[in-house]
């Protein structure tokens, strides 16, 4: 599974598909783009939190919280 952190880190040094910018993310399953504060769904447990795509809960990334 793929880190918050690295999925900023991914953007940061590949350049976006043409026409995308850099603040949107984008799901690789459905295709849905959101801005990175859009309409993804964040899942919070004591530890961790997960970013699902709302169109079809893909889990994009996550967070383990330290």
């Amino acid at each position: 599974m793929t880190s918050l952190s690295s999925l900023h880190t991914h953007a940061a040094t590949t350049p976006p598909p043409d026409g995308r910018q850099k603040h949107v993310l984008f799901c690789p399953v459905c295709g849905h783009e959101s801005p990175i504060d859009g309409d993804w769904l964040v899942e919070s447990t004591d530890d961790t939190q997960r970013l699902r795509c709302p169109e079809c809960q893909n889990t994009l990334g996550r967070h383990d919280e330290q």
